[in-house]
């Protein structure tokens, strides 16, 4: 990787001289182009030494070495034009600081970090060689009126960086001293004016804004502590032996008094019961009765906060943390919130109602932690305040500065901490001798045999066969509780997987014999439940489950809905079999009680029986619950507290426990899972088919209605399922999208307008629809925006065909020439940085649509109505319209090395320059941006962002 050292040394010293060029004092900057210029050279040979090297490096690093010969090629092009501007003959063209502006600099400088990064990753992970600050600095190159610059400007969502040296790199040269880019953002001040709204609204208002729907979903699916187990912590009269007495009386005093660490630190093996025993004490009535001995004569408040490494990004991230912590403890202390967050509630007390409601706030994690440390401050003399947070390890963040920010928080008087994690290094190391903590696995012993004990015991024979050899069943309970090694969740598998085998008449020697024979480790046992104790056949369904639940995972992560991220029992029973494939046509019909019970009880049982127990079902949580305190009983349990048949149809699948769906995720694991799968089968295709059959076998009463949302959700799912399809060879995908389409339709109460269709309600509010041109084929093009290339092409090729037996039958409708064309709605995404339901436009699909001309489909210069300016329109201009804003925006990268980024829309540029796009087409002044013509827009484009892509497309229109 000499190469790539040489590109990043060299790289790194061009970015510092490329802002100084910006340094004001003309000798100085006189001196710093010149250096600049005299860098260009020896530059070209690193690059080209790259170019020559790439394909002699080791296959795990070409991702990196490529990544950087794209950003050597953008570099290429601005050293041609640095050249050409310092060069005394072009006096006349560009400054060398209109090339290397303070925005390209800063995103060339954030690009290397990220490449640097990777590189540190693969040589030397030890290593420190970059490292983020929070905090102004200055250029050591005496540059302040950049710093200055840049400080005064938005940067909206970056972090400053540094380069540091690093003699230690291996067969690395020392990057520059230093570099330093601020990019905070400063808030300007708003003008104040009268209070339009009651501070009751105002509370309300950022109470809301700081909710997130799943912030109590790990919370409400954390498994309850058994009943009698855990008693023994508050208890002051039992004792259950010395560790187990210092663990009591050290959290009991802990929870009272002030002369002790405010942190107590639960550390646990996986599986131990750290969430179980931390969600007991943030419940238990009487954590509050020792912590008002704390507190005095000061209100206490708690908040608790579970962490979730599988979660959504806020349940793994500092801003949920913070927007969850805040939302409960200011729901409780309504009189800080101006307190918290001054500059936002001087922003809303001077708005209308209107102007609120369309404020969006995207939370930044600096801003959070501002407004925490602010609430903090000033609850100082006002109460106490106790936090639970679960599972450090579980978050995303560096967790050396996750401590930090909980040592530090730990400082202020009023604040105590029970955190819990895994016993990691970094975490073990901060906490293991400050103050009070406990190995849970060493304390549990007796939970863990009265858990054995009382879980055989509900076996009636089991029982019996215990009864009559006390000797015996003590030996089995200890081989039990130590060959779990403190591990609730291997207690639990073990003795259902004796249960399930066991045969009692041998008597209890013989359990023992199956106790020792069992993997002492969660994975081996893992191991044994899904693969060794099952058929190939029997594996292969399992792997059926496994792939539907990812794959929901995947399509809710991309449409952002957390709360369809888990199949429900309904959702799965309709995926399963392959038969239903031939029950999709028909009538819709009312299923039937006896119906749904069957197939869902059919589900679960399959479920059960292939996945051991490694899966459990979850009912439907409440997001603006209030806390409930509710503990230590079975019976309380969700999966058995399931009363009716439609809980049951609802109830979500989820796995039992993280270490289930790490073990799962593990490349090996995963790759036999895939071996085994039929090879018919393809989990999206499925889940489709399961959302046309819940149309067409509705659980409750047929209704026709106009209620478009209750449907839009599930057709969200269905269509982004549908782009994921990688295997149909029943050709399913059509017919399923155009039986939820007929079906939908038919339940549509439709007006007598002809082009009254549901899927036009997803095309803007109803004002702008009512004066727009009508939506021609809205399924077709609501499909086009979903980026289902192969439907839309299928599609296409029937309406072709169906439109030329009508020319011979002379029955050719018209069609409407002022609707929007289906090119339109194919690059209506095409640069976006915005994450929408929609994906980016795809370069497959535009060639498709190109390469089939159609009434409702015409080329890329056919005149419409914009559906909301009114105005005349083509698909080719609207193109270029849609870059003139992202550019105008800042949407497009500098540096891009993303291959959905530049690389990906410069495709479709080129696919319309070469299917005859108007090359003298222009695109008219709007409020923000003068008129420009089609050849000035890739001009701009090209000269700003120096892609290689872009410079042939103007090299293309330049000889046309």
């Amino acid at each position: 990787m000499d190469a790539v050292c040489r590109f990043l040394t060299a790289s790194a010293a061009l970015c510092q001289m490329a802002w100084a060029v910006h340094e004001r004092d003309e000798e100085r900057r006189f001196k710093q182009e010149a250096d600049l210029a005299n860098s260009f050279i020896g530059l070209r040979h690193t690059i080209h030494s790259l170019q020559h090297t790439a394909s002699a490096i080791a296959d795990e690093d070409t991702a990196l070495a490529q990544t950087c010969l794209k950003v050597g090629h953008n570099i290429l092009i601005r050293l041609d034009r640095s050249e050409k501007s310092v060069h005394p003959i072009h006096d006349q063209g560009s400054r060398l600081g209109d090339i290397w502006t303070q925005d390209v600099v800063e995103a060339f400088a954030l690009r290397l970090v990220d490449l640097i990064r990777q590189y540190q990753a693969i040589y030397s992970p030890s290593d420190v060689l970059i490292r983020d600050e929070r905090v102004l600095s200055s250029f050591r190159h005496n540059v302040p009126q950049v710093q200055q610059s840049i400080t005064n400007k938005e940067r909206q969502g970056r972090q400053p960086i540094q380069f540091e040296s690093q003699s230690s790199m291996r067969n690395m040269p020392s990057f520059p001293e230093s570099l330093v880019i601020d990019v905070r953002i400063l808030k300007s001040s708003r003008a104040s004016r009268p209070l339009n709204a009651s501070v009751d609204l105002l509370n309300e208002f950022i109470l809301d804004t700081l909710a997130f729907k799943e912030m109590f979903d790990r919370d409400a699916n954390v498994a309850k502590a058994h009943v009698e187990t855990l008693d023994w912590i508050f208890s002051e009269n039992s004792y259950q032996g010395p560790t187990e007495e210092d663990f009591r009386h050290g959290l009991s005093a802990w929870l009272q008094v002030n002369d002790c660490n405010p942190i107590y630190w639960i550390v646990g093996k996986p599986g131990s019961g750290k969430s179980t025993l931390m969600k007991y004490l943030y419940e238990h009535p009487v954590t509050y009765d020792r912590l008002k001995h704390w507190a005095g004569t000061l209100p206490v408040l708690t908040a608790g906060f579970y962490s979730w490494a599988s979660g959504s990004k806020e349940q793994r991230s500092k801003r949920g943390l913070f927007r969850s912590l805040m939302y409960q403890l200011l729901s409780l202390s309504h009189d800080l919130i101006p307190g918290t967050f001054p500059k936002l509630w001087a922003k809303i007390s001077t708005m209308t109602s209107k102007e609120r409601i369309a404020l969006h706030l995207e939370w930044d994690e600096d801003e959070l932690q501002e407004a925490f440390s602010l609430f903090i401050k000033s609850s100082l003399s006002k109460m106490k305040i106790c936090l639970f947070i679960d599972g450090l390890d579980e978050f995303e963040e560096d967790h050396q500065e996750l401590i930090g920010f909980f040592k530090e928080l730990a400082f202020h008087s009023n604040v105590k901490l029970c955190l819990s994690s895994r016993p990691w290094a970094t975490i073990e190391k901060a906490f293991q001798n400050i103050g009070p903590n406990v190995k849970l696995q060493e304390i549990t012993k007796n939970d863990l045999c009265q858990y054995a004990t009382g879980r055989l015991r509900d076996n009636v024979v089991v029982r019996r066969c215990l009864g009559r050899d006390k000797l015996g069943t003590d030996a089995l309970l200890r081989a039990i509780v130590d060959r779990a090694s403190g591990v609730f969740l291997w207690i639990k598998l073990a003795v259902d997987d004796i249960l399930k085998d066991s045969a009692p008449e041998k008597g209890v020697s013989y359990l023992k014999d199956t106790v020792d024979q069992l993997p002492a480790d969660l994975d081996g046992l893992y191991e044994k439940l899904l693969f060794q104790d099952q058929t190939d056949i029997q594996i292969a369904r399992a792997a059926s489950f496994l792939f539907l639940i990812e794959s929901r995972e995947t399509v809710a992560e991309f449409v952002n809905d957390t709360s369809a991220s888990a199949l429900t029992v309904w959702e799965l029973a309709l995926a399963l079999e392959e038969e239903d494939d031939y029950h999709t046509d028909g009538d819709v019909l009312q299923v039937s009680d006896s119906f749904v019970l069957e197939r869902c009880n059919s589900t679960v049982e399959c479920m059960k029986q292939r996945f051991a127990g490694l899966l459990s079902l979850q009912g439907e949580q409440k997001q603006d619950r209030p806390r409930i305190l509710k503990f230590n009983d079975n019976k309380d349990n969700i999966e058995d507290g399931i009363t009716s048949i439609r809980q049951l149809a609802d109830s979500k699948v989820t796995f039992i426990h993280r270490t289930v769906r790490d073990w799962l995720r593990d490349d090996s694991v995963h790759k036999r899972l895939e071996q085994r799968r039929e090879a018919s089968f393809d989990p999206h295709l499925r889940l489709l088919r399961s959302y046309v059959l819940r149309l067409k076998k509705p659980m409750d009463e047929i209704e026709h209605h106009r209620r478009f949302d209750e449907w839009w959700p599930d057709v969200i799912l269905a269509m982004t399922h549908s782009r994921y399809i990688n295997s149909d060879p029943k050709k399913m995908q059509r017919y399923l999208l155009n039986q939820l389409n007929k079906t939908i339709s038919w339940l549509w109460d439709a007006k007598t307008d002809p082009y009254d269709h549901w899927a036009a309600k997803a095309f803007g509010f109803f004002h702008v629809r009512k004066k727009a041109p009508p939506i021609w084929h809205p399924f077709l093009c609501l499909a086009t925006k979903f980026g289902l290339t192969t439907y839309v092409s299928e599609e296409l090729d029937a309406c072709i065909l169906q439109d030329t037996n009508r020319v011979l039958e002379k029955e050719m409708p018209t069609v409407d020439e002022k609707a929007t064309p289906l090119l339109t709605y194919a690059t209506e995404f095409l640069c976006s940085r915005q994450q929408t339901i929609y994906p980016l436009s795809d370069p497959h699909m535009v060639r498709n649509l190109l390469e089939r001309p159609h009434r409702i489909n015409p080329g890329p210069n056919h005149e419409y109505t914009d559906f909301e300016t009114k105005i005349p329109m083509t698909s080719w201009v609207n193109l270029l319209r849609v870059l003139r804003e992202a550019h105008r925006r800042g949407m497009i990268d500098y540096f891009d090395t993303d291959t959905s980024g530049i690389e990906r829309w410069a495709q479709i540029v080129r696919l319309f320059v070469v299917s005859d796009a108007n090359v003298n087409a222009v695109v008219e002044a709007d409020s923000w941006d003068p008129e420009i013509s089609m050849v000035d827009v890739i001009e701009m484009l090209a000269d700003t962002y120096c892609h290689p892509e872009l410079e042939q497309i103007k090299l293309m229109i330049g000889n046309m």
